[in-house]
């Protein structure tokens, strides 16, 4: 979403359970599903999910339709991405398994730390915890570090 909470893209799951949103503000649209109480939607959610940067993440999970489904916010330099997605949908691959120390550092990411910080805390260089970011990227196909955060909500990796 823009910087203002419009809608400009949806992934399917988002279309598909709240019909076409773009131009609408986000929190109109989420407020559309009722029985979906407890979601971190409001009129100024963006703004301050961007202002506070990679250190406020927002999830949330819901029923729905007798689905659980989870929605994730990750602030980027100038948008919010949100993925609205139908929990045990999506499964990690074979090949996306993380190591106790990836999860760690996702964990840490979700968290809002820097590769420095995370270091700090986890008591290894920002070298190697660069390392460990990068292959959360290749494995998670994601190219940002706020894509990672996300695709960790995603597959169950984080809650």
């Amino acid at each position: 979403m823009t910087r203002d909470g419009t809608v400009d893209r949806q992934n399917r799951a988002s279309r598909q359970l709240l019909g076409d949103c773009s131009g609408q503000r986000c929190c109109d649209a989420m407020a559309s599903l009722h029985g979906s109480g407890g979601l971190p939607c409001h009129a100024d959610c963006a703004p301050q999910l961007l202002a506070a940067g990679l250190e406020r993440t927002a999830a949330a999970s819901f029923r729905r339709g007798g689905r659980q489904h989870l929605l994730t916010c990750v602030p980027t330099d100038d948008r919010v991405v949100c993925s609205l997605t139908a929990s045990g949908t999506v499964q990690p691959a074979a090949w996306q398994a993380l190591t106790r120390r990836e999860l760690s550092v996702l964990e840490l990411l979700a968290e809002g730390e820097t590769a420095s910080s995370a270091a700090v805390r986890l008591g290894l260089s920002t070298s190697t915890v660069r390392t460990h970011v990068e292959k959360l990227r290749l494995k998670l196909g994601a190219s940002t570090q706020a894509a990672v955060v996300a695709r960790g909500y995603q597959l169950g990796y984080l809650t």
